[in-house]
């Protein structure tokens, strides 16, 4: 009987080991790539803002943007290394040629992955 008990013990206490050694699976962060365009034409300097999760906002009833950036050129503007979960990006800016502000907005979720780096491509039509 304590042989039983004493063997059930030392298998606990090697299965133990042996999982507690096992290397840890590495979860890899997402780049989002946004596009933004006006008449599918690329747009530069507008302001590209995003959030994770649900949006926080501040005193004064603004939403709390956590990364800005401005598009180049081409309209391009890439967030790197963004954890795995749910985003909200935005663009909006005042167009000298056409007179006018724009704007655009959607969500995208970064899924989980276990072997190398996602890349999400957004179109943001300003409207």
């Amino acid at each position: 009987m304590k042989t039983n008990i004493t063997m059930k013990l030392v298998i606990s206490v090697v299965t133990i080991t042996i999982l507690s050694s096992c290397e840890k699976a590495i979860v890899y962060n997402g780049n989002v790539n946004v596009m933004v365009q006006y008449n599918q034409q690329p747009v530069p300097d507008i302001p590209v803002y995003y959030y994770a999760g649900m949006p926080e906002k501040d005193n004064s009833g603004n939403i709390t943007y956590q990364g800005m950036q401005l598009s180049a050129i081409d309209g391009s503007v890439t967030f790197r290394q963004l954890p795995p979960g749910q985003y909200h990006f935005t663009a909006s800016g005042f167009l000298n040629p056409a007179h006018k502000a724009v704007g655009a907005d959607t969500d995208i979720t970064v899924r989980k992955r276990y072997r190398d780096e996602s890349n999400y491509q957004i179109l943001l039509p300003l409207r």
